[in-house]
């Protein structure tokens, strides 16, 4: 009697069971979406940040800029452009006289010939005269010049007045004018007085209306230090 061995079959596995489901997973996941069609744009994106931010500085800077010539730019040409024609005028006439006693001391080569000597001495001390003045001239064009006429030596830059040297005004109990100003600049008034003092020696007359004839310097509009 033969025994049947019973087949042997492997032991059926027992089925996995799914992981649970994570109803949150698409909200906090780190990775993109599955499928591009399930993203939506949105105009503050990231990637429109630099562009708005530029955009806005740029309108605020416009803006700024319109507020700031209203309030500060023009008020301030309006009372700095009289105040620089007036020291204009003042080294104009400082430059015009020098340059005329420059040209008054001219010698002709001609006038040397057949000259005795007491007029070659003359002519000597004109040669002299003007190579002095020649050089008094050059000076003057350099410390009068537009750059260093308003340096920053003489005038202030954080609002409160214009000038930073002492101005006095001749009337008792009110403001300064715009010729005490200019007048009392200190490179003006050095070489006003050297021109005085150059005008006299060589006798010339009513040199002082080459200054006190260009405006009115007791009247005018008036500046508040």
């Amino acid at each position: 009697m033969t025994s049947s061995n019973p087949s042997s079959t492997p032991p059926s596995s027992a089925p996995s069971a799914s992981p649970p489901t994570n109803l949150l997973s698409d909200i906090f996941s780190d990775s993109p979406p599955a499928s591009p069609s399930s993203t939506h744009y949105h105009p503050t994106d990231p990637s429109d940040i630099p562009r708005l931010r530029s955009t806005h500085v740029t309108n605020g800077y416009r803006e700024g800029i319109a507020v700031a010539r209203d309030q500060a730019v023009q008020p301030g040409f309006d009372e700095a452009y009289p105040l620089g024609a007036i020291l204009g005028l003042r080294v104009g006439c400082i430059l015009g006289l020098l340059e005329g006693l420059y040209a008054a001391f001219r010698v002709k080569k001609s006038n040397q010939s057949g000259a005795n000597e007491k007029e070659r001495k003359e002519l000597d001390f004109m040669e002299e005269e003007r190579k002095r003045l020649g050089a008094l001239l050059e000076r003057a064009r350099a410390e009068l010049k537009t750059e260093t006429l308003f340096g920053k030596e003489y005038w202030k830059s954080d609002g409160d007045g214009l000038w930073a040297y002492q101005v006095h005004g001749k009337a008792v109990e009110q403001d300064v004018t715009f010729w005490e100003v200019a007048e009392q600049h200190p490179a003006v008034q050095k070489w006003m007085e050297t021109v005085r003092n150059e005008v006299q020696k060589v006798g010339i007359q009513n040199a002082e209306d080459g200054f006190s004839g260009i405006g009115n310097q007791s009247g005018g509009a008036r500046l508040e230090d």
